[in-house]
């Protein structure tokens, strides 16, 4: 009678019972009908504090915080679907868990459907822990949003200041304009100081009406 997927691997961990216990990932076998797992290597214990025997016979879905439970149930209905498409991929992902600590740790995971025939479809997989990475990975994420959110103040900042510095005190009484050293200029000399240019005097249209009314009209005998 040919071997399952489980009595498998049962049997090679009996045959290297000392590798196996000291691996520093998890290998697993789970029924990708019901989630629930039907195989999992001693190893499990250091990466989540579950001994296989706790774990084995249980489903794995109350062990998934509810973000990454949504995320491995969207993944298993692609792979499903891919998987009756005749594709076989192997698929490697991040998950967070529940340790059974109270606390809640992350792993990488290399799954793979394998069908055995006559039997339900299984997930067989790889575990790696992968908290201390991924701590530093959320602190640099946080640290790369506090750099954004600095830097986009900074540059409202600058556009403010920017305003500013467009605005030109200027006394409503003589016109004169305060400088940003507090001194008071003259109109022409601030614009030539200033700019460069050089101040000619004219006088315009509406301002020719109220001072030379007279300007330019005709004299009747």
């Amino acid at each position: 009678m040919a071997q399952t997927i489980k009595e498998k691997l049962k049997e090679l961990e009996k045959q290297n019972r000392l590798l196996t216990e000291n691996l520093v990932d998890a290998v697993w076998v789970i029924n990708a009908g019901n989630l629930v797992c039907e195989y999992i290597t001693p190893s499990v214990q250091n990466i989540n504090g579950y001994t296989a025997e706790e774990l084995t016979g249980k489903p794995i879905i109350g062990r998934l915080v509810p973000k990454s439970l949504k995320k491995a149930m969207v993944l298993l209905e692609t792979s499903l679907i891919d998987y009756e498409h005749g594709k076989r991929n192997t698929r490697t992902v991040e998950f967070e868990l529940t340790h059974k600590n109270g606390g809640s740790y992350w792993v990488e995971i290399q799954a793979t459907l394998m069908e055995e025939a006559g039997r339900p479809l299984k997930v067989v997989g790889i575990t790696r822990d992968i908290t201390t990475r991924k701590k530093f990975e959320l602190q640099l994420e946080e640290q790369n949003r506090k750099l954004a959110k600095t830097l986009a103040e900074k540059e409202r900042l600058l556009k403010e200041i920017k305003v500013l510095q467009g605005l030109l005190p200027i006394c409503s009484g003589c016109k004169r304009i305060r400088d940003d050293k507090g001194k008071w200029w003259p109109l022409d000399a601030y614009v030539e100081e200033h700019t460069g240019s050089e101040i000619t005097h004219t006088i315009c249209p509406d301002c020719k009406n109220v001072f030379f009314p007279n300007h330019g009209k005709k004299k009747r005998l």
